[in-house]
């Protein structure tokens, strides 16, 4: 029997839980992130409570342990949303914790009126383009270098 996947937004008083899952997302998975835990690691808590008050963090929990989260924030473009990270912890990866993760930010998306959502995912982070288009997205054809020789691909979801 599968356990239970629940959601749950983050407020800057979770500051320290926010930085232990992204600093773990970090160091696990650099190939998946523009930023590096090295980068992070010592940012201050004022610098982690923003980030939470900047954006939008959702986590989900399985059995009471963190399985992945997700962020989201009003887009530069009207009317859309970005997706600015997300990760799922190896242990729970395959098991509908990533669904959730983007249905839960499909869903803030869709309740504060955003027509969209865009994203970029890292080249080498095939797993990820999976999900996403099994979520609907599709590649806008826009691609940047996320490091030397590394590129990533824009993403979109109409809602």
């Amino acid at each position: 029997m599968s356990s239970a996947i629940n959601t749950r937004r983050l407020t800057p008083e979770d500051w320290q839980l926010y930085r232990r899952v992204r600093l773990a997302a970090l160091k696990e998975a650099p190939y998946a992130f523009g930023s590096t835990y090295e980068g992070a690691v010592d940012a201050p808590e004022r610098s982690w409570r923003e980030r939470l008050a900047d954006r939008t963090c959702f986590i989900a929990e399985v059995d009471g342990v963190v399985a992945g989260t997700i962020s989201i924030t009003a887009s530069t473009y009207s009317r859309a949303a970005d997706i600015t990270a997300m990760w799922v912890d190896p242990r729970f990866r395959r098991q509908g914790v990533g669904n959730t993760l983007l249905a839960t930010a499909l869903g803030w998306a869709r309740a504060v009126g955003h027509e969209q959502v865009l994203l970029w995912v890292t080249d080498v982070n095939v797993a990820a383009q999976r999900l996403y288009a099994q979520g609907g997205f599709v590649r806008t054809g826009a691609s940047q270098e996320v490091r030397p020789g590394e590129l990533e691909h824009e993403m979109s979801l109409r809602l």
